[in-house]
């Protein structure tokens, strides 16, 4: 499920790496990995999500070339090619970032609010499917309440992001569908998957 999740943030905002990453005391560990295949676990001083759990909103480093993160290892950043970053943290119930959810890329880009605001929501998923865990629910149903399940949505998520990654959407007329509005749709799909897990997990 988070490598689903993973690769799905990638080809939602065309990037070529997207993590979730867990951060410890002394180390990051990436819980899902989509394009980074060798790492596993890496120093904290030589990973930005270190720095993406001290705030509470996304971290956004454009141009790493430009303007460089000075809290981590910049010989980490050169060697992997990374120009981009932005990460959101993953917040516990109880107020804590724990870790992030990232996008990286090899080229400087902006990253326009909208796109922030997709990245949180994904986050926030991320976050509630790891409290799912936690606490061992069963995805099923609740009473006599059936939910639409967690696995269907992502799925949707991720047919999505195959279509918006191919940039062969097209609409009813044949007019090419921009990214704004595939993450548009993404956003509404991620709302009603975060909705639908909070039920969950409050019932």
């Amino acid at each position: 499920m988070f490598d689903d999740l993973a690769a799905l943030t990638a080809k939602l905002f065309r990037t070529p790496i997207a993590l979730v990453s867990l951060v410890e005391e002394d180390s990051v560990w990436f819980k899902a990995n989509f394009g980074l295949p060798d790492a596993g676990r890496v120093g904290r001083t030589e990973s930005l999500c270190s720095v993406a759990i001290l705030h509470n909103q996304v971290t956004v480093f454009e141009n790493l070339s430009t303007h460089p993160c000075t809290l981590v290892d910049p010989s980490v950043q050169q060697a992997l090619h990374m120009e981009f970053y932005a990460g959101h943290p993953l917040q516990t119930p109880e107020g804590y970032n724990i870790g992030s959810l990232c996008v990286i890329d090899r080229q400087p880009r902006v990253f326009s609010p909208d796109e922030q605001e997709l990245l949180q929501q994904l986050a926030t998923t991320v976050m509630l499917l790891l409290e799912l865990r936690r606490v061992g629910v069963t995805l099923l149903t609740s009473g006599d309440k059936l939910y639409p399940t967690v696995p269907s949505l992502v799925h949707s998520l991720t047919l999505l992001a195959e279509i918006g990654s191919s940039g062969a959407a097209i609409d009813i007329t044949g007019k090419p569908i921009d990214t704004l509005a595939i993450h548009h749709e993404a956003a509404q799909l991620t709302s009603l998957l975060n909705r639908t897990i909070e039920q969950v997990l409050a019932d």
